[in-house]
């Protein structure tokens, strides 16, 4: 199956091929955090120039941002976020909930503290939930379901990106796999986990479903390992033979991972799917909203300050 197919049908792989990278994310988190300005995202992201300019030039290609002229002479430009950006404030949320309770260390850039200032000041703690019940969002309540009318025109895999790579950081993968864009900020890493939530668990599951190379494969699946994202149990003794299931950690992924898909359901042109997700709880298809955990209400990005 063509990437440009397998484009047209899996919801987080499509939301992946426009946020799918770290320096999106963190051009994103600045954005939220109230940076505007190119020199500003550099100084705070640590990007090159040119590495910048690209990411900040996809983000506007695809509506998440606009450029709003500040200075005339020269002309000089801020980033500022369309409706569409500001949709992804429920992923945000979710991304820095997960960092503030799994990363090793905290990055300097990223708030300890959120404070939700509706209908009254009290701290927020952002919580997914199935939109129809309200319930908290777990990986485990959730099933997927075969739409049967269109699985005879289904994709045989679930990426796109069998034809595309994009290096992932080098370096120690101790000191890299403490925030969270190290491990959802590359296509492969959070693609495998997407595998993974919907059941698949060997090598060659994932090797067929995804399309990758055997040595990405080998080096996403280790980095996870490493990170307590997967766990790798021997289901095979001669020869040996593994398989990787998530941890506690990993599923505490899950909730981000269906805000994104939810996102995508949203704002992407529509497109069938050979296979839905279903609530177990109450039994409608899943969708997700982020909510604060205090109020109950959905927060929105001018209700919120860091701290």
């Amino acid at each position: 199956m063509q990437a440009a197919q397998l484009l047209l049908s899996n919801p987080v792989a499509r939301g992946l091929n426009i946020l799918g990278d770290r320096w999106a994310i963190l051009i994103l988190r600045e954005v939220f955090l109230g940076q505007h300005r190119f020199e500003e995202f550099r100084t705070r992201t640590g990007a090159s120039r040119g590495t910048l300019s690209k990411r900040l030039e996809t983000l506007v290609h695809n509506g998440i941002l606009y450029k709003n002229p500040y200075q005339t002479a020269p002309v000089r430009y801020e980033y500022r976020l369309t409706d569409k950006g500001r949709a992804l404030y429920p992923w945000a949320l979710l991304i820095w909930q997960w960092e503030t309770e799994w990363a090793d260390q905290l990055s300097a850039n990223i708030p300890s503290r959120l404070t939700h200032f509706h209908p009254d000041e009290h701290a927020l703690y952002p919580v997914a939930v199935c939109r129809h019940c309200r319930e908290p969002l777990h990986f485990d309540d959730v099933e997927r379901v075969v739409r049967e009318e269109e699985i005879k025109s289904a994709p045989k895999n679930i990426s796109e990106f069998g034809s595309q790579r994009r290096s992932r950081n080098s370096g120690n993968n101790s000191q890299l796999l403490g925030h969270v864009t190290d491990i959802i900020g590359d296509r492969w890493t959070l693609l495998l986990m997407a595998a993974a939530f919907v059941g698949l668990s060997r090598y060659d599951d994932f090797r067929q479903q995804l399309g990758v190379a055997t040595n990405i494969l080998a080096d996403r699946l280790k980095m996870l390992v490493d990170a307590d994202i997967l766990k790798r149990e021997e289901y095979q003794t001669n020869p040996p033979r593994f398989e990787y299931h998530l941890t506690t950690k990993g599923k505490a992924l899950y909730p981000q991972t269906m805000a994104l898909r939810q996102w995508v359901q949203e704002w992407l042109p529509p497109v069938s799917h050979p296979f839905t997700l279903v609530h177990r709880n109450c039994g409608h298809e899943l969708q997700t909203d982020v909510i604060c955990q205090g109020c109950g209400e959905v927060p929105g990005a001018d209700e919120v300050r860091f701290s």
